[in-house]
Order: C-alpha cells, then structure tokens, then sequence
C-alpha cells in the first residue's frame, strides 16, 4: 500500500511540474443610449477561464461567463455560460500565437429572461505572450450555430435556429492569461 501510494505521489508530482495551466478570463461595461431620448442600455459580463496545454499546439480549457444586461429601465436579462473548448494554436511569429477556438456552449437565461440556448462554434484569435507568466488574447468573429428553446425565443433576442458568421466590433473580446 505504501508503494502504491509512493508511486501515486510521484505522478501527481510529474504532472504537476510540466503542466502548462492557466487561469484568466476578461471583463465587460457597456452603456450605450441610442438618442438622448432612449433609455441606456448597460451591459456587464465576467468570463473566468482556466486551461491546460496539452503540448505547443493543442490546449483545452473551460470559460464560465456571466453578462446582466439593463435592457430598459424595467427589463433586465441575466446570462450564465458554460462554454468548454479545443484550441489549435496553427502560427507561431515571435511572441505572438495565432489560434483558434473550437467548442459548444450552454446559455441559461435569468432575470426578466428565462430559457436556455445551446450552441457550437469557432472563433479565431491572438496570443501575446508578454513574459514567461503573463499572456495578453484577444478573439474576433465567430462562425457558429445556435438553437434556442421556446422560452428563451419568447423573452429575449435569441432565435430558435440561428447560423452566425460575425466579425465585427460587438464580437471583440480581450482577456489575460496567468500560466501556473
């Protein structure tokens, strides 16, 4: 038993010193107001990620996320997101790494919203590796699909069946890495 348990230490050590994790995510505000006659439309979202490297090209890892929109002054949808993902990194110039991201998502909706929408994607993107710890990414576009249900069509802007090609501003997101 004590061999086994030896042996069982050794390799939780091993993996421990090669392991390529990191933790980070990003941050959003939003506050928009159409006219100076239209209510503000706030938006704030917090995207945790952490990730392990399986080796220079291939990671996997996890974003959790969740946005509340003020939509108007007595509408509020709340999103929570679980969004596991594959990312091949396919170019490497210097300190920048280009991937991209392939994975599905699950969105439940909350507040004045209600519902829950599935969906598959890919999404490119850039790292920046500004030291040995600290890595700045920034991702743009998605091309995907998503399917809502019934209830989260009814109180929200989802549609039931939706295919998306978007590279534009709204799709923009920065985050910082820590590799551990």
């Amino acid at each position: 038993m004590k061999k086994l348990m030896l042996a069982a230490a050794m390799m939780v050590a091993t993996i421990s010193a090669s392991a390529q994790v990191y933790v980070g995510g990003s941050l959003g505000f939003e506050s928009t107001k159409e006219n100076k006659n239209a209510d503000n439309l706030t938006k704030f979202s917090i995207n945790p990620e952490v990730g392990y490297n399986l080796n220079e090209n291939w990671a996997v890892g996890i974003q959790l996320g969740y946005s509340n929109v003020e939509i108007m002054t007595d509408k509020r949808e709340s999103k929570f997101t679980i969004a596991p993902y594959a990312r091949y990194t396919f170019a490497k110039s210097g300190i920048a790494s280009f991937f991209v991201d392939g994975g599905i998502s699950f969105i439940t909706l909350g507040a004045d919203t209600k519902g829950s929408v599935f969906g598959v994607g890919i999404c490119p993107g850039v790292k920046l590796a500004v030291s040995k710890k600290v890595d700045l990414v920034a991702k743009l576009g998605n091309i995907g699909y998503r399917s809502a249900n019934d209830d989260a069509t009814a109180t929200s802007d989802f549609k039931k069946n939706e295919f998306n090609f978007g590279i534009d501003g709204n799709t923009l997101q920065f985050g910082v890495y820590y590799n551990l």
